[in-house]
């Protein structure tokens, strides 16, 4: 990578804003700068399992937005977007619960859960109406326009940014549920996020918290594992019981996938059966296991895949912006008149990759924190600022990712009630494939 980036100061030396554009991505990718922003290789198993995720993240977005385009038909289209979406939001769930336990320890249950939801109810209001404005300024130009009073109806998720939503819900659960206090609470937290999870299998609400619940059980299951015992786990197994997974648990997930036999967790809840949801469990946990798989093979292979850790770490950026950039990639590939399936993955899911890694590294540059994490102002409002003693207790895992310690434990930089979602029982489940893409 310090060659690639030597490449970009020798072409642009001379203007300014070549200079600016090497060092922004110096910031994100060279080892120099921030040494301590990435765990050592033997830790990295988490954040490439987080990569590997946002990545399967922004793919299955640039799928679904293949149906208005007319690009892709039913049946490949339902069958990849069901193999997509039937694990890449398990893995997140799980990931996001890991540290959690630990950080309220440190914390406070409820200081922590404070601390968390403002950081995500801040990236939602900020990031969705950044996303509509996009879209409103558009037009028809966009698979789905967005009328200007979307951005008055705050309380219905908006696209993607449900996440934030549920994740929120989740933290406040977790500070009520307190699973570590015992074997028996653990059993119990466990017994009830599984119920509910299968009651609402492939279901959602279009209120905010209400999407995502059957991605309970995972979320929990992180908790309570805890993200130490996960890596001392991973320490102990072997590659070759990895590759066996991999196939095995791959298998498992692709097929139930890809036959439309199973119900993923956060889809197609019209068609869902007792025997799709439970299959679709199956599947999931299938998803997680194989994904989970590939990133401890990945991350044994040392410094060579620390750019796909440095992804996990980023995940979070990429989570809140990469819709910019696959809708305007998917805009300017048919305006050329491109048609072919091939470029119109492999472009837009590469630019919804990369170009949130840049619009991080110039923010940072700028100093703009409060694109990726709630501003100090609006923190120390709502009383969700650390005190010292905390941020000094246990050092920060690097910069914002979605699913760790910031989509669900310590962070400005890892993210992350009781009763049924409000209105629940009078709302009407969602379109089989709803779209947060497009």
């Amino acid at each position: 990578m310090t060659t690639t980036l030597a490449a970009v100061e020798d072409g642009t030396e001379d203007t300014k804003a070549g200079k600016v554009l090497a060092e922004s991505m110096r910031l994100v990718f060279d080892d120099r700068v921030r040494p301590d922003s990435v765990q050592p290789a033997r830790d990295a198993t988490i954040d490439i399992a987080k990569a590997l995720a946002i990545i399967l993240i922004v793919l299955g977005h640039v799928w679904r937005a293949f149906e208005p385009a007319g690009l892709v038909q039913d049946p490949l289209l339902t069958q990849v977007d069901s193999v997509i979406y039937m694990s890449h939001l398990s893995v997140f769930a799980f990931l996001a619960g890991l540290f959690v336990a630990s950080g309220m320890r440190r914390d406070g249950e409820w200081h922590y859960a404070r601390s968390r939801s403002v950081t995500f109810l801040w990236l939602y209001f900020l990031w969705s109406t950044l996303q509509l404005l996009m879209k409103i300024g558009a037009g028809s130009a966009v698979n789905d326009p967005v009328d200007p009073v979307e951005l008055l109806i705050i309380w219905e998720p908006k696209e993607q940014f449900w996440f934030f939503g549920w994740i929120t819900v989740m933290m406040l659960l977790t500070a009520a549920a307190k699973p570590w206090r015992s074997q028996r609470a653990a059993v119990v937290t466990l017994s009830l996020a599984a119920l509910g999870s299968a009651a609402v299998w492939g279901l959602n609400w279009r209120i905010l918290g209400g999407e995502g619940l059957a991605l309970t059980i995972f979320f929990f299951l992180g908790v309570v594992l805890t993200g130490r015992r996960l890596l001392s786990w991973v320490q102990q197994v072997h590659m070759g019981w990895a590759v066996v997974v991999v196939i095995g648990a791959g298998t498992v997930w692709v097929v139930l996938g890809y036959t439309l036999l199973a119900t993923p967790p956060t889809a197609y809840g019209g068609i869902r059966t007792p025997a799709r949801v439970g299959l679709g469990f199956i599947a999931s946990t299938a998803g997680v296991l194989a994904i989970l798989a590939v990133a401890l093979l990945l991350a044994r292979m040392g410094a060579r895949t620390r750019w796909l850790a440095r992804i996990g770490e980023l995940s979070l950026v990429i989570f809140v912006a990469h819709v910019f950039f696959t809708a305007s990639t998917r805009i300017v590939l048919s305006m050329l008149g491109v048609e072919a399936l091939t470029p119109h993955v492999v472009l837009p899911t590469l630019c919804g990759v990369i170009g949130p890694l840049v619009i991080y590294a110039v923010a940072q540059r700028l100093g703009q924190d409060w694109l990726f994490e709630a501003p100090e102002w609006l923190r120390q409002l709502t009383g969700a600022a650390r005190s010292e003693a905390a941020a000094s207790a246990a050092p920060e895992l690097g910069g914002p990712t979605l699913g760790g310690p910031a989509l669900g434990a310590p962070t400005p930089g890892d993210p992350r009630t009781e009763g049924s979602p409000p209105e629940a029982s009078q709302a009407e489940p969602p379109q089989t494939r709803p779209d947060p893409s497009r």
